[in-house]
């Protein structure tokens, strides 16, 4: 991974907006850019330099392998970079979706106790750093492509597991043991592992319900391989489909595919939704679709941007190496439900699906 370049495009950004300081202290943000997995630290970003503050705990073990320089927390430390770095105006600026009240107060409260002969004032707004995660480069995507082929690997030795009477815990856990054993760090999420009814729930959480006969089967699986996650859903009928599942099934396949047909650069997020719709709306079963088409997705599940018609990133458009999920999904309640999702990679003139090429 090359971390000097992710810096570098960061300051860019903060030189387009007239930033002179980015404070991040998720740990999301510091693994993307130092690769460095702690649960304490503190980066701030000049348009020039930047540095990760962290404790006792971790500085002898980063900080000669960090990709920036690395100082213990302290109030001195924070003044020196700061008094350093200072530009024309004099701005810190914090992540507006991360940064709560309380952690504002609790930050005015800090400088005010170093600024001594600095002021520096505070603004929340949107972080750089999700544009720049949007677009992953080809060591990320050789990540999520075999994080992806774990996921595919796990979901068909969960085929050749089925029997009928196990439970739906029983499942997971056969899941998770599977990829563990296969390189999977851990799970991206709780899988949904839902039989029969509850299907029809879109977020189920796994219960003692036993596998009975005719059943369908819903399976919302995800991996974590070197960081980054996999995301992908798939329903089984096991034994004989009602009519009804297997219609709606059919339909959610076909909306997917449209979809997809049309994920290349220039296309905004706002036109997948709307063309996946479109073949529920023929179908008369749009009111069956009770959630978005999609979302970005890397070093966390759920990622900028959020596939929708109506969401905050509905005008956001596609481009050349971002990494979306796709998965429409229609529920009857007390009956069962299907979805069909799977990672979706922006090319130069398409998109590549990391399933379908496995």
């Amino acid at each position: 991974m090359n971390f000097k370049s992710r810096i570098e495009k960061f300051q860019n950004k903060l030189k387009e907006n007239d930033i002179d300081f980015f404070l991040l202290d998720d740990q999301t943000s510091i693994l993307y850019l130092t690769g460095l997995k702690i649960s304490f630290g503190k980066i701030i970003i000049s348009k020039n330099e930047s540095i990760l503050f962290t404790d006792n705990r971790y500085f002898e073990g980063i900080r000669n392998i960090s990709s920036m320089k690395v100082e213990i927390f302290s109030k001195n430390k924070v003044f020196e970079f700061l008094k350093k770095n200072l530009q024309n105006k004099n701005i810190l600026a914090v992540d507006n979706t991360k940064f709560t009240i309380e952690s504002f107060e609790k930050l005015k409260q800090f400088l005010n106790e170093i600024k001594r002969d600095i002021n520096i004032e505070i603004i929340a707004t949107k972080n750089p750093i999700y544009d720049l995660r949007a677009i992953k480069d080809i060591d990320e995507i050789n990540i999520m492509k075999k994080a992806a082929s774990i996921t595919w690997e796990g979901f068909k030795h969960l085929c050749n597991s089925l029997k009928e009477n196990m439970t739906e815990k029983d499942l997971a856990l056969d899941f998770e043991i599977f990829v563990r054993q296969n390189f999977a760090e851990k799970l991206s999420f709780d899988p949904i592992v839902a039989f029969g009814k509850n299907s029809a729930i879109p977020h189920h959480r796994i219960s003692n319900t036993k596998l009975k006969l005719n059943d369908i089967i819903l399976l919302d699986l995800g991996v974590v391989y070197e960081n980054y996650c996999s995301d992908f859903t798939r329903v089984i009928f096991f034994g004989n489909p009602d009519p009804k599942l297997e219609e709606i099934y059919n339909i959610t396949k076909k909306a997917q595919l449209k979809a997809i047909s049309i994920c290349k650069p220039g296309v905004s997020i706002r036109a997948l939704d709307i063309e996946a719709r479109k073949v529920f709306i023929e179908n008369n079963v749009e009111d069956l679709f009770i959630h978005g088409l999609g979302h970005g997705v890397g070093l966390d599940i759920h990622e900028f941007p959020k596939v929708s018609k109506d969401g905050l990133d509905k005008d956001v458009i596609l481009k050349k190496s971002m990494v979306i999920t796709i998965e429409p999904g229609l529920y009857i309640p007390n009956l069962g439900g299907v979805r069909y999702e799977d990672i979706i990679h922006i090319t130069q003139d398409g998109c590549e699906n990391f399933y379908s090429s496995i």
